[in-house]
């Protein structure tokens, strides 16, 4: 069977295209994708093909999506791209590159699919890749979910090359003269996907020719495993399920040799892990204790577990004027002082800044802590984690999640209510300052 047989085959296997339909192709100008918006219009399909430009490799980024244009126009696809800023994106989550373009791209991908009609989008994931997450899943500990391999249908997403190794791709492209463009950051080994895929798969290859073939089978059936193993898993969580979705924990302990794995499965979805259902299962019989992920909070209530939505928006920004009292939220004050009227105090509730951080036209934001937040404490040499702020404080991820930070331009002024920067301090030669106050209605927000 040929590439072209191929693709077709698994489209039709798996229900991910009726004949001649609408789809968005993601096209980044490499190999792959070349050959996925090739293929697609082979088999009659209407393409629109989709570029993002993330602006991380300068002139190759340009090159990049000046020929997934070109490609676009010689299949006759319509074309949409756009250009991220990824940097600030990543300063606002808190994600690495890695994460921070990923998210970009799919959260785009479903806004087209919105935009055209609800209609699939194919991204160009092959049998190399797969068995590259399956290793890559192996290594960091992951369960049967994650070394089962990508699914050929998730959602609005489609991968109608799955079943196809590189090697045929490129075949493919050089028998029919179609150009594409390397991404040189692929050919770095300080990635981990990297080094797997340019030294230690083609050493694995060269010592067990078949490997690609059994390994490719073994991920096939842990796949068939897994939809075993989530029917087992959902019978046998039905009993201490309610209406609700609340979890019967005190009899799930009791009942179930497998309990601190079940009430896992049942739970990892709203984002907490392993230890944290191991901590609920100890704690079955109490009533009040709290747990929390990044965007839900679990609450034992006399031997029930009630999982619930964080109300707080953590990624929330309120850009500020200290000029301006309006700007200001309810609870924070901000006046100007004079330096004989300061009067220091151990209350972490008020700081005080020069007023030269006024000069400059500077941007001031309040936003919730992010992971990896850096800032340089008062009365300390060099920048602390703010992480590691809230843990001499002791504090829970709740609390350290509904902690506000004072910025400018940026760089952490305040934790506010409790502990300030050594920007713009109040020195001898203080003649004007700014008191920042906040209080418990500013805290409740």
């Amino acid at each position: 069977m040929d590439f072209v047989d191929k693709v077709k085959a698994n489209i039709e296997r798996n229900g991910m295209l009726d004949p001649e339909q609408h789809v968005i192709v993601a096209l980044s100008g490499g190999a792959d994708s070349v050959a996925l918006l090739a293929v697609l219009t082979v088999l009659g399909y209407r393409c629109t093909a989709a570029h993002c430009d993330f602006h991380l490799r300068g002139e190759e980024s340009e090159r990049d999506r000046r020929h997934a244009a070109m490609t676009a126009a010689r299949f006759n696809a319509e074309y949409e791209e756009i250009h991220f800023d990824v940097e600030s994106y990543k300063k606002k989550r808190g994600v690495s590159t890695e994460m921070a373009c990923r998210d970009l791209r799919y959260d785009w991908f479903r806004e087209l699919s919105t935009k055209y009609g609800d209609i699939p989008v194919a991204v160009a994931h092959h049998r190399d890749d797969n068995i590259e997450t399956f290793f890559l899943n192996v290594l960091r500990g992951s369960g049967i979910t994650g070394v089962a391999g990508m699914k050929a249908v998730n959602g609005c997403i489609i991968r109608p090359m799955l079943d196809t190794s590189r090697r045929e791709i490129i075949e493919y492209l050089s028998r029919n003269g179609i150009e594409y463009v390397t991404d040189s950051t692929n050919l770095i080994n300080d990635v981990k996907r990297n080094r797997l895929r340019n030294v230690v798969l083609p050493q694995l290859y060269e010592l067990f020719p078949d490997a690609e073939n059994t390994i490719t089978t073994t991920i096939d059936n842990l796949r068939d495993n897994l939809q075993l193993f989530n029917e087992g898993v959902n019978a046998l969580k039905a009993p201490y399920l309610s209406a609700d979705n609340s979890i019967d924990i005190a009899r799930m302990a009791k009942e179930c040799q497998n309990s601190i794995q079940l009430l896992y499965e049942s739970i990892k979805r709203y984002g907490f892990n392993h230890a944290q259902a191991a901590d609920m299962i100890a704690s079955s019989d109490s009533s009040g204790k709290e747990f929390f992920s990044a965007d839900h909070k679990a609450l034992i209530d006399r031997g029930t577990l009630i999982v619930s939505p964080h109300t707080t928006l953590h990624n929330q920004e309120i850009e500020i004027n200290l000029n301006d009292k309006s700007s200001l939220p309810p609870g924070l004050t901000c006046e100007s002082v004079n330096a004989d009227d300061i009067k220091f105090t151990r209350d972490a509730n008020t700081m005080y800044l020069d007023s030269s951080a006024l000069e400059g036209d500077p941007k001031f934001v309040i936003r919730h802590w992010r992971e990896g937040d850096r800032m340089s404490p008062f009365g300390m040499k060099g920048s602390r984690l703010v992480s590691d702020i809230f843990s001499d404080a002791k504090m829970s991820l709740y609390d350290k999640q509904l902690t506000w930070l004072l910025t400018r331009n940026d760089v952490i002024l305040w934790v506010m209510g409790m502990r300030a920067s050594r920007h713009f301090p109040v020195t001898s030669t203080t003649r004007k300052a700014i008191r920042l106050t906040i209080d418990s209605t500013f805290k409740q927000q």
